[in-house]
């Protein structure tokens, strides 16, 4: 076992009844030693010295602890676009109380923008807007200088330059440009920050206690952190030659209101059993659950599909991917990756976050899915039609710099 990976199995003693620091343990010894297990492989795989981790089963039991020197369930981390919906999720609060109605167009409320006629608020949420992604071109000086500031219109310049994608309105494409541009027109329409809009209409409502929206200019985290990692970037590819670089200071703006938020595992465990769940939107609350397929149909000139899409396990929900009974997310940001996925049929959860960005989202979510099976093979988690191994196999294809 390399040290990477023993410093994930040793370096905390655990919380709650395991010790200090909010950890907790109610769950067999046998299945926490499997998830201490998958961690400490995921953690060598992706070459990460710390992670958190927080599963609840479907039986009320949890385990959530910290891994690497000084790390516990209560260790904030950058959520990235597993936070993303926690922007949808303001959406769905202020239309619940009559302020915007999910087919008003955005250009209503952003008079000055160019680039986004037609586009309504509820396609940046269930991404047919046409609106392409930001970060292609910007990934490399993401991770090669991670404290440059960005401007939110530098970013949002860069998505449209590339826009609108084929079929606005008909077909899914995932773009972080349209939660950005969401961000900003509600924050124009209300005339209030991001960081209070959060506070006052999602973190409140879910029980996000240790959760904020950082300024701009914050490259550090408030409290105890990750601390990041990542390999540099050349030709779009880790350069392991190099070696990993440590990244203690990350600019929040590289994501903006697609992903900045600072949260904790548990927090994000409370945001998506609420949102899942219908807390935010009340009657429109329906678009959350209601999924819409994420591979497009071949379309003939009026734009009708002339066969139907091929099937894929993964759908999306209201700025959520669903994979099973599943609804989540899973994000990267230089420094740290994360994914957080919840059943509302059983109740189950689980959230990973690893402080070593370069593997990508990706392995995050295998990551997250192969503790959930876990959960499931010892009977207390989702039906989920993978397993373990499988996702064992998937994480040893993405791993960095083996």
């Amino acid at each position: 076992m390399t040290a990477i990976a023993a410093l994930g199995l040793t370096a905390c003693s655990g919380g709650g009844p395991l010790g200090g620091g909010g950890d907790i343990d109610t769950v067999s010894e046998g299945f926490a030693s499997s998830v201490d297990g998958a961690v400490a492989s995921a953690m060598e795989l992706s070459g990460s010295t710390e992670a958190v981790v927080g599963i609840w089963d479907s039986e009320g039991n949890a385990y959530v602890r910290g891994y690497g020197d000084g790390v516990d369930a209560t260790t904030r981390i950058r959520g990235a676009q597993a936070t993303q919906p926690v922007m949808c999720a303001l959406l769905l609060d202020l239309v619940d109380q009559g302020r915007i109605t999910l087919d008003r167009e955005v250009s209503k409320d952003l008079t000055r923008q160019v680039g986004i006629e037609g586009v309504t608020y509820g396609q940046l949420c269930d991404m047919r807007s046409g609106l392409a992604d930001f970060k292609g071109d910007l990934s490399s000086i993401f991770v090669n200088n991670p404290t440059r500031p960005w401007a939110e219109q530098e970013l949002l310049a860069q998505g449209l330059s590339k826009s609108p994608l084929p079929w606005p309105g008909l077909d899914f494409n995932q773009s972080d440009t349209n939660v950005l541009l969401l961000g900003r027109a509600l924050s124009v329409k209300t005339r209030q920050p991001l960081s209070e809009l959060l506070d006052e209409h999602v973190y409140s409502k879910a029980g996000m206690g240790s959760s904020y929206y950082p300024a701009t200019t914050a490259t550090t985290v408030s409290g105890t952190t990750l601390a990041g990692l990542a390999y540099p970037l050349a030709g779009g590819k880790p350069d392991c030659e190099t070696g990993v670089m440590d990244v203690p200071e990350v600019a929040p703006a590289m994501l903006g209101g697609a992903g900045a938020t600072v949260t904790t595992v548990t927090d994000l465990k409370n945001f998506y059993e609420h949102y899942v769940d219908g807390t935010f939107g009340g009657k429109a609350a329906k678009v959350i659950t209601d999924t819409i397929p994420t591979v497009n149909p071949k379309r003939d000139a009026d734009g009708k599909p002339t066969e139907e899409p091929a099937e894929s396990l993964r759908t999306w929900a209201f700025d959520a991917e669903k994979y099973d009974s599943l609804y989540g997310r899973a994000g990267a940001i230089t420094g740290t990756l994360t994914a957080a996925y919840h059943d509302p049929k059983s109740g189950f959860s689980v959230v990973i976050s690893l402080n070593n960005s370069s593997a990508g989202a990706g392995f995050a979510r295998s990551a997250a899915f192969q503790l959930a099976a876990l959960a499931a093979e010892a009977g207390t988690g989702p039906e989920i039609s993978w397993t373990a191994d499988e996702q064992a196999q998937a994480l040893a294809k993405a791993a960095v710099c083996q």
